[in-house]
């Protein structure tokens, strides 16, 4: 008997829990003496960074054995700038940065995610000093979603949400006093938390439509187990005040109107656009509008495996004849990768583009012409996206130090600018070392003395300077 999306899904997050690369292994970098509470993961470079993009790697590792997770920005070495370690069993989706009433926040979901690939949780959004502006709920009574948080130049925000609903499921091979999830996109007020627009799947999209049609879990769907029929996966601004909605389960990408009707799909079992080899791709993630009317997109092609390996896509798409066509896929060749869930696409300002494999842990980028030119393994479970985005981190917290035997510690979680540690020694500079990492090891002997760890920039400005630290004779 076939597998149901469902059923598959948690089949693979099992899996990928003990790692879809070849195993778990801890991941985990050495303890940390300034910031001692933290747990930060190690990301290993598995392709040195050649002529990549500006900007610093943005992931979230998540879904490991490990207990922690949380946001990471990091360097094309894989050293941590910035990590947020949230308390278990919490964990974070889709980190990135965006624009809030004109200015650049980070932003990602966090909350608790099921086998099935649902989450309940909070949007958040902080400043560049990592200072909380906003905590977003969605509205009427549900849950935050994983799958999109998406602001707009409006003040409002993009996000999904799941709620169980009785349903006839009898075209679908259901029972007809069945249960069914229904997708949920609500566009809310960032400053007052007001949903302003909403859309559900159920009623505009029909049961039959979905994959799980006909099979399992379709036939026996009831209120403990519902069918995921369609699973918003992603949604944001379309041309003309419209709304581009991604259903992973039903294979398709939708144009909404904003009274709720459906302009076009793409894909799926009734999609308005040819060729079909253009135009079929499989539990896809990550549907993006650009300008010229280009639409991207990470067609996962499982599970269950329907296609050899998963595509990134950039397609051109001719909205008066409903054609379209691929433009360029960014695949490892000659053995591509299979991700069976989750993952995106970023096109970046040089023509090239990063890749986040969703359920594989890793991150790919690619110059135009498709050649890799960077790329990172993830220690443990995954990262839902991944990005690289130009950010300046300004901390208000000062720089750390400790002090060990002939050697200093140095650490500013947060800061983007440090390029060198100095060390002073009752007043005096004893040594320095290039910015390393989360934490700087600085050789130097300062028995009995006063120690001050100061950060500098690339031009030798003074950043910041940690409170003092008596050394240990």
């Amino acid at each position: 008997m076939r597998a149901g999306i469902l059923g598959g899904f948690a089949l693979a997050v099992a899996w990928c829990a003990v790692g879809c690369d070849g195993g778990e292994h801890a991941g985990r970098a050495p303890a940390l003496h300034t910031l001692p509470a933290l747990d930060p993961p190690h990301l290993t470079v598995t392709h040195p960074a050649r002529g990549t993009a500006r900007g610093w790697l943005f992931v979230a590792p998540k879904g490991g054995r490990s207990p922690s997770g949380g946001p990471v920005v990091a360097d094309d070495r894989g050293r941590i700038r910035w990590y947020l370690q949230l308390p278990h069993p919490l964990e974070a989706t889709d980190f990135r940065v965006q624009t809030y009433r004109g200015r650049p926040v980070l932003t990602w979901w966090q909350g608790t995610i099921s086998k099935a690939g649902v989450g309940k949780g909070v949007d958040e959004i902080y400043d560049t000093s990592y200072r909380r502006i906003a905590t977003l709920r969605a509205g009427h009574g549900l849950r935050a979603d994983l799958h999109e948080f998406q602001l707009t130049p409006r003040g409002t925000a993009f996000v999904t949400a799941y709620r169980a609903v009785p349903a006839d499921l009898s075209r679908a091979g259901g029972p007809r006093r069945g249960w069914a999830l229904d997708s949920v996109v609500q566009e809310i007020d960032v400053a007052s938390g007001r949903v302003v627009w909403e859309w559900h799947s159920v009623g505009h999209v029909p049961f039959a439509d979905s994959l799980e049609a006909n099979h399992e879990p379709a036939r026996n769907a009831s209120r403990r187990r519902p069918l995921d029929y369609f699973h918003v996966n992603s949604v944001a601004d379309g041309p003309d005040g419209t709304v581009l909605v991604s259903g992973r389960n039903v294979c398709a990408i939708y144009l909404l109107a904003r009274d709720g009707h459906v302009v076009w799909q793409l894909g799926g079992k009734h999609g308005d656009f040819a060729p079909k080899r253009a135009v079929t791709f499989y539990f896809q993630h990550d549907a993006r509008l650009h300008s010229g009317n280009v639409l991207t997109l990470f067609d996962n092609g499982g599970i269950p495996r329907l296609e050899p390996y998963s595509r990134p896509l950039e397609l051109q798409l001719d909205l008066a004849r409903r054609t379209a066509r691929v433009v360029r896929v960014f695949a490892h060749t000659p053995r591509g990768i299979p991700s069976p869930y989750e993952g995106n696409l970023q096109l970046l300002p040089d023509g090239g583009a990063l890749v986040g494999w969703g359920g594989v842990r890793r991150v790919t980028e690619f110059a135009r012409d498709g050649r890799v030119r960077f790329e990172v393994r993830l220690p443990f479970g995954d990262t839902y996206r991944a990005y690289r985005l130009p950010f300046t981190g300004r901390p208000r917290t000062r720089p750390l130090a400790a002090v060990g035997r002939d050697v200093v510690y140095a650490s500013w979680n947060g800061s983007t600018s440090v390029a060198t540690w100095e060390v002073d020694a009752d007043g005096m500079k004893v040594a320095s070392r290039p910015w390393n990492g989360l934490e700087t090891a600085i050789p130097a002997r300062v028995g009995g003395k006063t120690v001050v760890v100061r950060a500098l920039d690339a031009s030798g400005r003074e950043l910041g300077r940690s409170s003092p630290v008596a050394a240990q004779r």
